[in-house]
């Protein structure tokens, strides 16, 4: 049956562990319907209990993970997110998210035992702050027509926002491990 096939190909939307265990008798159960109830119908029933039990059967694997693996996947829906405003114009918004996406940066390390040196988190700001300035400089020169026309503004803008929102993001992670360190500092002092 062509529709079993389909089907089965569909059941790749699901989570690994899940589809190991369900992709068939959740098969069976589509092609006993179909004969039953006619192919449309089962689709119909099918589709709907897809787009809700998969991002269900997610949201699932996500909570058994371990608290890094969360973390990382925060990150990466973070910076996703972020992208996004980038791309239509709320850049306000997604600068916010990026400093979401740099304490979610220094939690990873502090999940995997990471221990910064006394020195390392002012570099993340003074990089950060580096390339700020080399940007800044960059793009605010007056540069002649023609070399300001040989490069597309959809590509220097881009690159504007990739550059600009990273010193962003490397400034916020030195000043979050700073103070994560003054704070450690503080309170090895008062004991």
């Amino acid at each position: 049956m062509k529709s079993a096939r389909a089907y089965r190909a569909l059941t790749r939307v699901y989570p690994p562990a899940f589809r190991r265990e369900y992709a068939e008798p959740m098969v069976q159960l589509f092609a006993d319907r179909a004969r039953r109830d006619g192919t449309g119908r089962a689709w119909i029933r099918a589709l709907r209990d897809l787009s809700v039990s998969a991002p269900n059967q997610y949201w699932e694997t996500a909570m058994r993970a371990s608290p890094q693996t969360r973390l990382v996947l925060a990150a990466i829906v973070t910076s996703v997110a972020a992208g996004v405003f980038l791309l239509v114009g709320g850049a306000i918004l997604a600068l916010s998210l990026l400093l979401v996406v740099a304490w979610q940066l220094y939690a990873i390390l502090r999940v995997r035992g990471h221990r910064l040196a006394t020195q390392q988190w002012w570099k993340l700001m003074a990089s950060g702050g580096a390339l700020f300035a080399l940007l800044f400089a960059f793009f605010a020169m007056p540069w002649p027509d023609d070399w300001r026309s040989a490069v597309p503004g959809e590509v220097a803008w881009t690159v504007a926002m990739i550059g600009f929102s990273t010193s962003i993001v490397l400034v916020a992670a030195g000043a979050l491990m700073g103070a994560a360190h003054w704070a450690a500092q503080h309170r090895g002092a008062g004991a």
